[in-house]
């Protein structure tokens, strides 16, 4: 990776950062995005911030989120929701707490 890739990759992992501070997404999407930059980082990364694994982890597979839930059974969803809710609450804190210190070391 060249040094202007890694810088592009580390802008796109703050901006999700920003997102999910600023609930401009919400708290599932963002953590999926900031895995992902976190990948796109490569090795040294993967395993820099653990909580957004976990807190994915935590949301069974069957429960959509992001855009997914918009292709639902609406009454489906909505029963799904208390789970998802659930995951959100109990991580919400680490999540948001992560985020900062990604801003703040690489923003």
């Amino acid at each position: 990776m060249t040094p202007e890739q890694r810088e592009s990759r580390i802008r796109s992992l703050v901006s999700a950062a920003k997102a999910v501070l600023s609930l401009q997404v919400g708290l599932a999407v963002g953590a999926n995005r900031i895995i992902g930059a976190l990948l796109r980082l490569g090795p040294e990364f993967e395993g820099a911030y653990p909580i957004f694994k976990e807190f994915i982890g935590s949301i069974p597979p069957e429960i959509p989120i992001g855009g997914a839930r918009l292709l639902w059974n609406p009454e489906a969803m909505l029963k799904t929701d208390t789970v998802l809710a659930k995951a959100e609450q109990k991580y919400r804190k680490d999540v948001l707490s992560q985020c900062v210190e990604i801003i703040n070391k690489y923003g």
